[in-house]
């Protein structure tokens, strides 16, 4: 997790540790929040591919602080939009994974004198 959050930082561009604690909870969140889409047990760890839409996620949600559970803010002429899902902007690639680690398709080979009656 600590590689995660500096490389997080480093995307927010923070050199304090004023808001750590909070980042960790939103990598924690986000982790959490992508082993299910991953349909990954508890126990798993997040393959290192997925680390990036972690980071992103936590991001998004970071740049929300404040505007939980907004859908769009305005103020001075300015407007932002909020997406609902935090990982929509990578549902190709979770869809991509999930469909490479499936099982299916993936051969198995069985000796036939070993298969008893």
């Amino acid at each position: 997790m600590d590689d995660q959050l500096s490389k997080l930082k480093i995307a927010l561009q923070f050199i304090d540790d004023k808001y750590d604690d909070q980042l960790k909870l939103y990598l924690s969140d986000a982790t959490d929040f992508l082993k299910l889409r991953l349909s990954l047990a508890d126990s798993n760890s997040l393959p290192k591919a997925m680390e990036a839409i972690v980071r992103g996620a936590a991001v998004k949600r970071f740049n929300r602080f404040k505007n939980e559970g907004m859908s769009q803010y305005s103020q001075d002429g300015e407007s932002i939009t909020f997406s609902s899902n935090d990982f929509d902007e990578w549902a190709d690639e979770i869809s991509q994974w999930k469909q490479d680690h499936n099982g299916i398709n993936q051969g198995m080979w069985v000796n036939p004198y070993e298969i008893r009656h």
